[in-house]
C-alpha cells in the first residue's frame, strides 16, 4: 500500500477532511515511522504534524485524533508502505 492511500483511508475513517497536499506532507513521516517503536522521534513527528493539520482545520480533540490516525495508518502500513 502507498503511504498516501493509507493516510487517505485514515482521514476518511475519522471523518477528517484532507487535501492531497497535506497528505503529501505527511507521507515521508509515515514511511520513516513504520516498523519502529511508538516512542521514536519519527512517530512523534508524525503525530505532531497530524495535529498541526487538524488544528489548522479547527478539528476538536486534535491531539487525540492525531494519535488515532497515526496508529491506524501505521497499522495499514505494517506490511510496508511506499
Amino acid at each position: 500500500m502507498r503511504a498516501h492511500d493509507a493516510l487517505r483511508k485514515a482521514f476518511i475513517k475519522f471523518n477528517v477532511p484532507a487535501d492531497p497536499y497535506s497528505l503529501m506532507e505527511l507521507e515521508s513521516f509515515v514511511i520513516s515511522s513504520r516498523n519502529k517503536n511508538k516512542n521514536n522521534s519519527n512517530y512523534l513527528s508524525l503525530i505532531s504534524n497530524l495535529e498541526a493539520i487538524l488544528i489548522r482545520q479547527e478539528i476538536e480533540n486534535a491531539n487525540q485524533i492525531s494519535k488515532k490516525i497515526a496508529d491506524y495508518v501505521l497499522d495499514l502500513c505494517k506490511d510496508g508502505c511506499s
